[in-house]
């Protein structure tokens, strides 16, 4: 008989954790499980490949506030979203959140679970922990020594991790870091990597693009969010100084975000919009890493990177700067990784652009690169 199986995260914005959880959905069997999916702070325009047999619940209106900052609310002069997110900053730092949680918990959820998983970081993990299913999972996403949201409440967090039957963290790293911060012990806490979708990526990479790379310039791309923490603010510096000493290089950017307008100003500011593009948010940016020279990640913080897997399988080297998982991925075989700075990511591809034959290495390892997903299938399954 299937077992009945419980996904909750805060919600389901694009992004890396987003992504890695449709992988996940989609390679579970629906023959061994019943799978509902919790989204704490709904969107109606969620973009997400979530499979049919996948049931979504949607959070209430209480809890979507989590994840909405008192900057943006005071902006917006939201006195009702105001009060609501005080009154929940205010449960949170007492840790009387438990019996907000359970009263709202009878009401969203109708049925028992066997295995609930708390997937993404932060308050789904305090959510899942004051549930009564009787196996809790909490997945770790975040390299919490360069940014844990959740500090404020360390004593509220820790008590959650311990109620948990197991964390699964998605790189060595983030896994280090979590055990030593708040103290868990080495048999509820495990590594396991994320599922990538080779098969869908290599296909997708075969659709055609409406850039025409230059085949005088070697061609640099990066994807993600236009936020903080993918740092294109450094992309764009080391860019314009490797411009200013000489080499003849072309750099796209897929995505959108935030940042962007500062980022636009930027190339224009240093004047290199004509050698640094913005291709906007694409649906498919696969066919454009794999006609690019050359993936660069030059993000501040990840827990592991899934970008570096996709690249590679679409035989683009990559340059990444030091950040979780980033060695496990590309293991100094793939590509180079980099000191987390400016400078850092200039010597990485003043590098590589000064030695054509290192780039020639690291694309012919890519296009002999296999990746196996039952490994992970069978330590997933393992511990729902």
């Amino acid at each position: 008989m299937p077992k009945n199986i419980l996904f909750v995260v805060d919600n389901l914005v694009m992004g890396g954790i987003t992504k890695v959880l449709s992988n996940l959905l989609q390679n579970l069997d629906e023959k061994k499980y019943n799978i509902d999916l919790l989204v704490l702070h709904y969107y109606e325009d969620m973009c997400i490949q979530i499979p049919k047999n996948v049931k979504l619940i949607k959070g209430n209106e209480y809890f979507s506030y989590v994840d909405v900052s008192i900057k943006k609310i005071l902006k917006e002069k939201d006195l009702k979203q105001f009060f609501n997110k005080v009154s929940l900053v205010m449960l949170l730092k007492s840790g009387k959140i438990e019996k907000k949680i359970k009263k709202a918990r009878d009401k969203i959820l109708k049925k028992d679970y066997d295995t609930e998983i708390a997937f993404s970081d932060g308050f789904s993990h305090i959510f899942v922990a004051n549930g009564n299913t009787p196996n809790k999972i909490a997945w770790m996403h975040t390299d919490i020594s360069v940014q844990n949201d959740s500090k404020r409440y360390y004593n509220l967090v820790r008590e959650s991790l311990e109620k948990m039957n197991m964390s699964v963290c998605v790189s060595d790293r983030v896994r280090d870091v979590y055990k030593s911060y708040y103290d868990l012990d080495d048999d509820k806490i495990q590594t396991i990597h994320n599922i990538i979708n080779d098969i869908e990526i290599k296909n997708k990479g075969n659709e055609k693009i409406d850039v025409e790379y230059s085949k005088d310039t070697v061609n640099l791309i990066s994807v993600g969010r236009l936020e903080f923490q993918k740092n294109y603010t450094r992309f764009i510096k080391v860019h314009k100084k490797l411009i200013d000493d000489g080499y003849k290089i072309n750099s796209y950017l897929i995505g959108d975000g935030l940042e962007y307008d500062k980022l636009s100003n930027l190339v224009k500011e240093k004047k290199i919009d004509n050698t640094f593009k913005f291709l906007g948010r694409k649906d498919n940016p696969f066919p454009y890493v794999k006609n690019a020279d050359l993936f660069v990640l030059s993000s501040i913080l990840e827990g592991l990177p899934t970008v570096l897997y996709e690249s590679i399988i679409l035989g683009t080297p990559c340059v990444s700067t030091l950040v979780a998982g980033a060695k496990e991925v590309l293991k100094d075989e793939y590509g180079l990784v980099v000191e987390n700075s400016d400078e850092g990511l200039y010597n990485g591809l003043k590098r590589i652009l000064d030695d054509k034959s290192l780039l020639k290495k690291y694309k012919s390892n890519a296009a002999m690169y296999k990746l196996e997903n039952s490994d992970i299938i069978n330590k997933i399954e393992k511990i729902l």
